[in-house]
């Protein structure tokens, strides 16, 4: 399993749940983690457009969590 993911896995979630976006767009700026979490942006980015939808009100729920395959998250982001 690698731990870096799930670090990285467990920063992003905290932040999405609290309302914190703005680092999660600068990710690199995260550390080795993230950085090696992201390799590359394209599955990625889509989450920054569906965080960009939200609504102060809106209810984060991950109905998808887990790591497959050793190190790919499989996190899924539930607005509403």
């Amino acid at each position: 399993m690698c731990l870096d993911a799930l670090r990285f896995e467990r920063a992003a979630k905290d932040m999405m749940l609290a309302g914190v976006h703005k680092p999660l767009i600068n990710y690199e700026a995260l550390g080795p983690d993230a950085v090696l979490s992201i390799p590359t942006p394209d599955h990625y980015l889509p989450l920054l457009y569906v965080l960009g939808t939200g609504q102060s009100h809106d209810l984060i729920t991950f109905p998808v969590e887990g790591v497959d395959g050793g190190s790919i998250s499989m996190l899924a982001v539930k607005l509403g």
